[in-house]
């Protein structure tokens, strides 16, 4: 079996593929807050307020924008459905974009005037614009949606290729080390801080606007779901009507209820699966024991991708001087952040997500445990392991729509996924606390120890979790 489909996707579904690419390109600039970070810290240190402020309390600009970003995926996934993903992509681009030119003025005025709008509004515009480009590749990509979602969230981990470097040859073009108090000092490189906020925030609109205007959701008599369509997580040739039939003849309980109480017989519910769009909606998804085991797992691996996030430069500055080789690193990573997504998507659709989230928290687990090893051996060492760390978060993006899309259909995908990532929130708001309040008794050895530990709890939670389509429930709750 072949990782792709024979059958090339209509043009017109290119157009999307790569306008959503597009899109996301621009909204993965929040993965290069760890670079900007030490020059936002000193910036407000010698500028504005308040001016004892400290490289762990800046993580809080990364993790409001996370939360914020979950708190409105599901506003997202809810206009997406009833304005479409054009005007949707192109109202949430304009809040994350404002918040980002905005700062120009805040930053000047205090750290948590700077937090509301390159935190709260960047990540409640982000939320909005993830889901619309997202979902509608998905659609217009049925029997693709590994590859789908794993092409358009690659341009989230590849954005900050580009600007992670832009950002350090603007701010600092001569390469000034920090001072000897640990921040940067130099009144070239404070100067720069401000303004890269409006030049850079322009670009991420005009990105955001003109690809929003190529998204439109396919024809509505285009299928979203084929039940004769092969079905990836099963043995070769096996299709989505085998998978009913089978449901209905088991004697599995599912929620508590046998499938053996339905009455009908597999035919009626067969025909009645030809009547329906294959998917559940939000309420019958939280009603699914499979939806909470997805989310622990989510929320346990988000604690990794906080530290790789915010943590990479500051923990780098520890043992490297040279400002532009960490950016330098931050771009070459973000590469591996956008292949993950793609080829951990190829992945799922050859061997099922399952096992790919089996794969991805074994192989995270030692990285984040080993990080710390990169002192001793110095930068080789620490930017391989940095690549690898960021494939794994590409990852993370990648193999979780998927999850989504399969056991709770394509339907609600773009509501259901935004309360899934609701995991990402919390856990980045608690890894927040733990950056703030733990991490001055843990140092970098301890807080990796304790992160790596929550990868291991990970891959524990993904072997114990069973794939399972929810159409038999869907069915049985209608009949109720």
């Amino acid at each position: 079996m072949s990782l792709c489909p024979s059958r090339l996707p209509p043009k017109r579904a290119l157009v999307v593929l790569f306008a959503a690419f597009a899109i996301h390109f621009s909204l993965g600039t929040i993965y290069t807050y760890g670079n900007l970070s030490p020059y936002i810290t000193s910036y407000i240190r010698n500028q504005s307020s308040p001016h004892n402020l400290r490289i762990g309390t800046t993580s809080l600009v990364y993790a409001s924008a996370v939360v914020s970003q979950g708190v409105s995926m599901f506003l997202g996934g809810w206009l997406d459905r009833k304005i479409g993903p054009r005007l949707t992509t192109m109202a949430g681009g304009l809040v994350m974009s404002g918040g980002v030119m905005l700062s120009y003025f805040a930053i000047k005025l205090s750290f948590w005037m700077f937090t509301f709008t390159y935190g709260v509004m960047f990540g409640l515009g982000l939320g909005v614009c993830y889901i619309g480009p997202l979902a509608c590749a998905v659609r217009w990509l049925p029997k693709w949606k590994g590859f789908a979602s794993g092409f358009v969230v690659s341009g989230f981990g590849l954005g900050a290729v580009l600007f992670t470097y832009m950002q350090t040859l603007y701010i600092n073009p001569h390469n000034q080390p920090l001072s000897d108090s640990g921040y940067f000092e130099h009144p070239d490189v404070l100067s720069k801080v401000p303004s890269s906020f409006l030049l850079f925030g322009g670009v991420y609109m005009a990105m955001q606007v003109l690809g929003s205007l190529l998204l439109t959701n396919p024809p509505t008599t285009t299928p979203e779901s084929d039940p004769h369509e092969i079905n990836e997580d099963a043995p070769q040739g096996r299709t989505n009507m085998d998978d009913i039939t089978a449901s209905v003849n088991s004697e599995t309980p599912l929620w508590g209820t046998h499938l053996t109480a339905i009455e009908e017989s597999t035919t009626s519910f067969l025909s009645w699966t030809q009547d329906r769009v294959t998917g559940l909606s939000p309420w019958q998804m939280l009603r699914t024991f499979g939806f909470y085991h997805l989310w622990i797992l989510f929320f346990l691996l988000a604690t990794a991708v906080f530290t790789i996030a915010t943590k990479y430069k500051l923990f780098g500055q520890v043992f490297i001087k040279d400002d532009h080789f960490l950016a330098a690193v931050g771009s070459v990573s973000a590469i591996f952040n956008s292949a993950g997504r793609i080829l951990w998507g190829v992945f799922a659709d050859r061997f099922t997500y399952k096992v790919g989230l089996v794969c991805l928290t074994a192989v995270m687990a030692t990285f984040v445990l080993t990080f710390y090893a990169t002192v001793i051996v110095g930068k080789v060492m620490f930017t391989v392991w940095v690549c690898v760390l960021f494939f794994c978060v590409g990852g993370i993006f990648s193999l979780f729509p998927t999850a989504a899309a399969r056991s709770f259909g394509s339907k609600y995908f773009g509501t259901n996924y935004g309360i899934l990532f609701t995991a990402n929130s919390l856990s980045t708001a608690v890894s927040a606390v733990i950056s703030i309040y733990l991490f001055d008794y843990l140092d970098w050895f301890g807080y990796f120890f304790l992160v790596s530990g929550f990868c291991l709890l990970a891959f524990v939670t993904a072997l114990l979790y069973r794939h399972r389509r929810y159409l038999p429930f869907l069915y049985q709750q209608e009949r109720e």
